[in-house]
């Protein structure tokens, strides 16, 4: 009589070698992240790296430190307008509204020299944390179609001519 087939015997290495893998590739884990720099342990306990820690405050930090601004004409003039339909400039007397806008870099970080090289001035209109000046900001871009120097155009505009959207 003919054996049935049977499979072939696995010689299994047992549990000891999944375990020293699992080992070896959680150390790797944790040097990969330790080496990273974000990571640094104390008793066993993962804990953001000091740098982390002082970018993470720096950041927080700046949120409380923001302005909302707004650039105006410098001198009369046609200036960039994104607003105006088919035209893309528009004509403004100087001191007329061309952008509101929020910042965390002032105008230096914000702008350097292009709005100087584009004729407009800007001036700080409020200052202090970031949720607010964005809150100014929309408010500021909103009430500008009730502006008289928007009213006093043939047709009124929704927003600034420098401000893209409604943000």
């Amino acid at each position: 009589m003919v054996a049935p087939n049977r499979p072939p015997e696995r010689n299994t290495p047992g549990i000891l070698p999944g375990i020293t893998v699992l080992v070896a590739s959680l150390g790797a884990v944790i040097f990969i992240l330790y080496s990273l720099g974000f990571l640094e342990f104390n008793n066993g306990r993962a804990e953001l790296s000091k740098k982390r820690q002082a970018k993470l405050q720096k950041e927080l930090d700046e949120l409380e430190h923001a302005q909302q601004y707004v650039l105006v004409a410098s001198r009369p003039g046609y200036y960039d307008c994104y607003n105006c339909g088919t035209k893309t400039t528009i004509f403004l007397e100087k001191g007329h509204v061309w952008k509101y806008g929020a910042t965390q870099k002032g105008e230096q970080g914000r702008y350097g020299d292009w709005h100087i090289q584009r004729d407009l001035f800007y001036f700080v209109e409020y200052e202090g944390p970031l949720q607010e000046c964005l809150r100014r900001e929309k408010i500021q871009i909103y009430n500008y179609a009730t502006l008289p120097e928007n009213l006093a155009r043939p047709v009124p505009l929704i927003r600034p001519p420098g401000n893209k959207k409604d943000n």
